[in-house]
């Protein structure tokens, strides 16, 4: 049933209302009774009814000022003024507070029961919308990480214009900045056949890869996770600090290697353009790594070796050989087949493609680059820059160095 209260100052009137009608079969109780504001307001707090005769003119609280705390403390209440006062004032003052209905006194019966029958119908219908937009919330959120999913995969396939793809980050609450990184995880399933065959399902297999990689990166607290049709592994986060966001890549694989048994192919960039690269970087990326995941599996663990020991300053293709067993020239002549380089012309690229990223923080200057990125000495680095680049380190940073 639906809930009547009936607040006025006089107890004639309160009776009067209470008799009106016959209730019952309109499917409404009268829940209570207020002789005045301050009563009215706790009644109303405590009853919850869908709807309240109200009057004017009472003491301690009167029905505009009430009705302006209602709309902020109960504001699906249902009201029609009932009062002795046809002022215009008041009638302009109650429509703006949104009332139902505006009835003077003395009421007459017929007019009552048309204006609660209407207000009966008008709170059915908000009923029901609510209990619809509660369902359609619940159902938002249940199925939250779904949308995300078909959002993501919609943006990584280039099938949303710039303005779509802000509106669904902004609607999921992915805050991106315009220095953004992008890490990309690919696992070479026939380099890890056997403990992939055994031990693992796919599902597993990404949640466990992806709980890895955001520990390692909780403090970038990464705004995207993302696992694309292909099962590639995608993190997108705000980059603050370059020369840690450098070191992630690293750390990510030998994680992986050390506690899942897994060797994976890993890209980092980082998107200076923000949200608006994204995509084409993404599509880069996976471009070069499935040709660098078609290498031959000794060719595989040679880069990603080089790739986590590029930092190191003298290292050598024999230290690479050696690592895995084979003669430098065997893995040299295998290295310019399949990689199109030599070890020291993949190895500079290597470098000089970290020493890039590193350039784009003013605080480093470009000796510390240097030998970051493995060598000796400013005179080599700039040398290998401008041979890989075609312009010096300065000219790339503005002249400033």
């Amino acid at each position: 049933m639906y809930k009547l209260l009936i607040a006025d100052d006089e107890a004639r009137i309160r009776r009067g209302l209470r008799n009106a009608l016959d209730w019952n079969e309109l499917n409404i109780e009268v829940v209570g009774e207020a002789e005045d504001g301050e009563i009215a307001l706790e009644q109303i707090q405590k009853l919850n009814p869908d709807l309240i005769f109200l009057d004017i003119c009472m003491p301690f609280l009167n029905g505009l000022e009430l009705i302006e705390r209602l709309n902020s403390v109960e504001p699906n209440c249902t009201i029609i003024i009932i009062t002795g006062h046809d002022e215009f004032e008041y009638m302009h003052e109650a429509l703006k507070l949104k009332v139902f209905d505006y009835l003077l006194k003395p009421v007459q019966k017929d007019a009552l029961s048309d204006t609660v029958s209407r207000a009966i119908q008008e709170i059915s219908k908000n009923k029901e919308k609510r209990v619809y937009l509660d369902w359609t919330s619940r159902q938002v959120h249940q199925n939250s990480d779904v949308l995300k999913q078909a959002f993501l995969n919609n943006w990584f396939k280039g099938n949303l214009t710039y303005e779509e793809v802000c509106n669904e980050l902004n609607h999921f609450k992915f805050k991106l900045n315009f220095n953004v990184g992008i890490i990309i995880i690919k696992v070479i399933e026939r380099l890890n056949y056997e403990v992939y065959s055994k031990d693992w399902d796919r599902k597993l297999l990404n949640f466990a890869l992806t709980n890895v990689s955001l520990e390692i990166m909780k403090k970038f607290n990464p705004e995207i996770t993302y696992i694309d049709e292909d099962n590639n592994i995608v993190i997108i986060s705000n980059v603050s600090n370059i020369s840690q966001w450098l070191n992630i890549g690293n750390k990510i694989e030998n994680k992986i290697y050390t506690y899942l048994h897994f060797t994976v192919i890993l890209e980092q960039k980082i998107i200076s353009t923000g949200i608006a690269g994204v995509r084409d970087t993404y599509k880069d990326v996976i471009s070069d790594m499935n040709k660098t995941a078609a290498y031959k599996p000794i060719v595989l663990l040679a880069i990603r070796y080089i790739d986590t020991k590029y930092n190191v300053n003298d290292l050598s293709l024999g230290d690479v050989a050696e690592k895995f067993s084979v003669s430098a020239s065997y893995l040299s002549k295998l290295l310019k087949q399949e990689a199109g380089l030599s070890f020291i012309d993949y190895l500079t690229n290597y470098r000089i493609k970290k020493s890039i990223c590193m350039m784009d923080d003013p605080k480093l200057k470009i000796y510390e680059i240097a030998e970051a990125v493995g060598y000796s000495n400013q005179h080599y680095f700039c040398k290998a820059f401008k041979k890989v680049m075609g312009f010096a380190p300065t000219e790339y940073r503005g002249g400033n160095v």
